[in-house]
């Protein structure tokens, strides 16, 4: 969801989306719609889009990596 607010405009959100690998009209349908942000990222489009493996490699540290660690410790 923090992607998706920070995307703010459908413009944007549309334009990112593709960059993630969402057909044009996948991506125009997820990216102008009239669902909060939350409502949104549970999508499928979204979250096949905004994946584990795409976060974690924009550098955010995911809940389940997270818990791995704290147990190390």
């Amino acid at each position: 969801m923090a992607y998706w607010c920070q995307w703010r405009k459908p413009r944007t959100k549309v334009r990112n989306l593709m960059k993630c690998g969402v057909k044009v009209q996948a991506a125009v349908a997820y990216g102008i719609n009239s669902k909060g942000q939350w409502r949104s990222s549970k999508t499928p489009g979204i979250n096949r889009a905004l994946s584990d493996a795409y976060l974690e490699s924009e550098g955010a540290l995911l809940a389940t990596r997270w818990l791995d660690q704290a147990s190390l410790s």
